[in-house]
């Protein structure tokens, strides 16, 4: 009698306590047939019915002694609410509030689940709120809101802090804030997370120069180039840093052991034609550009540099010219500079007019060639150059 007596009481207590989490169990089974609702494609309306009764179970279960700090409860109310958050489209200050209840899920499912048995569950509802704050980052960047898309892409960026594609997102949307200390932060992270993309390393160092910090830049530029040696945009930069820094010369060493590696390189050899022009080596500078204009003759850049040299070469003659003693000793020193002079400005005109054709818009090929049209006296077609820069 006394057996049957125990039994009877360890049957009640069963019930009991299956009584006491039957709530988190109803939370469950909706949750799955909400899921069964996404794979079978049902209409949202009914998804979010079935939430809602998976949520109402989950309110339930927070209130009972119980079950109130089981880690099962927080974890699927975490995935319950973070779906609401998702789904509901319609209703923002529904899927706000559900945002706000699941964040504060995950973080107590954390605190409670030691042994990470609801991991995945956890996880899950992370992602979904991550979904979430996507479609509000880039809604927010196709406003111009880049304050309010960096905190949607950096909430994601934390959430998944292994995905590089978000660190990006976080990194740009920092630097169209002019976040600047954050922008660093994200770039960096993700060049650390993916160093094989070599315009990280060259936007990160444009970001320091815009804080005027060119030694971070160069650093950066000189990991980005050892990592990636063809990317010549890394190039580019670093040879800018020092012309503006007039210390162009230091780059020609680099330039050149470049070009040894890599002789049909022909942006290598317009890069060399910038950094010779810069050091006044401008013989170097015009074989330069001749070389890569082998490689490739229309090479707008290089054929429009390349006039530059002439027509600086013959300016340099007519202010040799025009510093000489008017008088007779003078006039045949003066008439064999102005030739010269006349030479390189012709030599000029066919490359500038090459370059027209290429970019008929660029307006400082068009200033260029007009101002050679002038002074070579061809003033008709100065006149027709000027037409069409007043038409663009």
């Amino acid at each position: 009698m006394k057996k049957s007596i125990l039994s009877l009481i360890m049957l009640s207590f069963f019930f009991v306590a299956m009584a006491q989490k039957s709530e988190i169990t109803a939370a469950k089974n909706n949750y799955a047939l909400f899921e069964i609702g996404l794979q079978t494609k049902t209409p949202i309306k009914k998804q979010l019915e079935t939430l809602e009764l998976a949520k109402a179970n989950t309110d339930k279960a927070i209130l009972n002694e119980k079950t109130k700090d089981l880690a099962e409860l927080w974890a699927y109310r975490g995935v319950i609410y973070s779906s609401i958050a998702v789904t509901d489209t319609l209703n923002k200050s529904n899927a706000e509030s559900a945002f706000k209840t699941a964040q504060e899920a995950i973080v107590k499912a954390k605190s409670l689940d030691a042994k990470s048995e609801f991991k995945q569950q956890i996880e899950n509802a992370e992602k979904n709120l991550a979904i979430m704050m996507q479609n509000k980052g880039v809604a927010a960047f196709a406003k111009k809101d880049y304050k309010e898309a960096y905190t949607s892409f950096k909430f994601i960026s934390e959430v998944m802090p292994t995905d590089s594609l978000f660190s990006m997102y976080t990194a740009i949307a920092a630097n169209s804030a002019q976040l600047y200390d954050e922008a660093i932060k994200y770039y960096a992270k993700t060049i650390e997370i993916n160093p094989k993309n070599p315009s990280l390393y060259q936007e990160l160092g444009r970001v320091y120069l815009v804080k005027s910090d060119t030694a971070a830049a160069l650093k950066v530029i000189e990991a980005g180039r050892a990592a990636h040696p063809e990317y010549m945009g890394l190039v580019y930069d670093e040879l800018n840093i020092y012309l503006n820094k007039g210390e162009a010369s230091k780059q020609i060493a680099k330039i050149e052991n470049a070009i040894a590696k890599d002789p049909k390189n022909k942006t290598l050899l317009f890069v060399a034609g910038v950094a010779y022009s810069a050091a006044k080596q401008r013989d170097k500078a015009e074989a330069s550009y001749k070389k890569a204009l082998e490689l490739d003759p229309n090479y707008a850049d290089a054929i429009y540099n390349l006039a530059i040299i002439y027509i600086d070469r013959g300016n340099n003659y007519i202010i040799e010219a025009n510093k000489l003693p008017n008088n007779k000793a003078s006039e045949a020193k003066y008439n064999d500079l102005k030739k010269k002079f006349e030479t390189e400005l012709s030599n000029a005109i066919p490359l500038l007019e090459k370059a027209r054709e290429l970019n008929p818009k660029d307006v400082n090929t068009l200033t260029t060639l007009r101002e050679v049209y002038v002074k070579t006296n061809k003033l008709e077609k100065a006149a027709e150059v000027k037409k069409a820069l007043e038409q663009l």
